[in-house]
């Protein structure tokens, strides 16, 4: 299919059973342990199934072992990382882990990656003509900051029914046209089959949603998508790639910098990320999720068309875009211009008050009348 190991009849398969494994762990998720009950932070308010990326996971990789040995094989390294990262998504779903574990889990992934497969960032771009080729160790620590920063960034934007699969789809399908224009088997085998596994997800997930992906479905679509954006670098530019992975990325940089401007750890829990505040403007799941998906389209469909272009050109895109994010559905900026032009006319009111006599008011409104009637007749 369109170049990739999966044939329409894979993908129709992975869809089918994702559907009919979903509605397996619905069924059985109080036994399961899989019941996420709501809290402060959360936009739904009954106890509702999660675990649906147990399902996805099953689903696609039942396909690829019975038809697709020999693809899982040549890139064994990425395979076993996969799995590490869904065993902790799992647990996490079930019992409940540590944020300290999880960071361990996806920097022994990423290891694996590196060096198995070979899956890195070796350079930062082509600035202005030159390629910037980076020393293996600083590609190392970049390739972990990237894939442990993106896969809790997806993780993080998990937060309203149907946004977090909607904007993986989008993602994947981006890096779909991107395997498929250049050739790349790697990347277009693993964007299709989470592109139909999402799919069959989004039926149970859109609002109001019958269960969740949990954190067993965003940290593997995470790290998956971390990873094929780190081999799409050796066809597109750097820069096209943060705008088509853009939304997770723009909404945790954004969170985490007011987190810190407020004096709190940025990995402290809140409701300020991106669909929370769109949400509150919105007021409606449906069409705060329709918004951010056509924003990812936008910037997906701009990054594409700038894939072969100078990383200057598409960064300055990514500078503006974290901009307006940063200053978008921002109440405080309100508060503070209010404030602002509180404290100016409390400071005028004072310097007119006690600096502006009587006589120097009437010779300032002298003045101005003398200069407006010399003005009056000279035009």
């Amino acid at each position: 299919m369109l170049g990739s190991e999966l044939s329409l009849i894979d993908g129709l398969l992975i869809l089918l059973l994702t559907m009919l494994l979903i509605s397996m762990v619905i069924k059985f998720s109080s036994k399961m342990g899989m019941l996420d009950i709501p809290n402060d932070r959360s936009s739904h308010v009954d106890p509702t199934p999660r675990g649906a990326g147990v399902a996805m996971f099953f689903a696609y990789m039942s396909i690829l072992c019975l038809f697709h040995l020999d693809f899982i094989y040549e890139y064994i390294g990425f395979f076993i990382a996969l799995t590490l990262i869904f065993a902790v998504g799992v647990y996490d779903d079930n019992k409940g882990v540590s944020p300290k574990l999880k960071f361990i889990v996806i920097i022994a992934a990423t290891l694996l990656i590196f060096f198995i497969n070979d899956f890195q960032i070796s350079t930062v771009g082509t600035w202005f003509g030159y390629e910037t080729k980076l020393p293996w160790i600083i590609a190392l620590l970049l390739t972990i900051f990237a894939i442990v920063g993106f896969t809790n960034a997806l993780n993080l934007l998990d937060g309203l029914d149907g946004l977090a699969g909607s904007i993986s789809l989008v993602i994947f399908a981006s890096f779909a046209y991107i395997g498929y224009v250049y050739a790349d088997n790697f990347i277009i085998t693993i964007s299709l089959i989470m592109i139909f596994a999402l799919i069959g997800f989004l039926f149970f997930n859109w609002n109001p949603a019958s269960i969740f992906m949990g954190d067993s479905g965003s940290l593997v679509f995470g790290f998956a998508i971390a990873v094929v954006a780190i081999k799409a670098i050796e066809h597109v530019s750097v820069t096209s790639i943060l705008l088509l992975a853009s939304m997770p990325i723009v909404d945790t940089l954004v969170v985490m910098t007011r987190r810190m401007q407020r004096g709190l750890s940025p990995f402290n829990p809140d409701k300020t990320h991106i669909h929370h505040k769109m949400l509150t403007w919105r007021g409606s799941v449906d069409h705060s999720v329709l918004i951010l998906v056509v924003i990812q389209i936008v910037f997906s469909f701009i990054g594409l068309l700038l894939r072969e272009h100078g990383d200057e050109s598409s960064f300055f895109l990514v500078v503006l875009m974290l901009y307006l994010f940063f200053n978008f559905l921002d109440e405080r900026k309100l508060v503070r211009d209010k404030l602002s032009i509180t404290k100016m006319k409390k400071k005028m009111a004072l310097v007119i008050k006690e600096d502006i006599t009587h006589k120097k008011a009437v010779m300032i409104l002298g003045a101005i009348i003398v200069i407006l009637l010399a003005l009056r007749v000279a035009l």
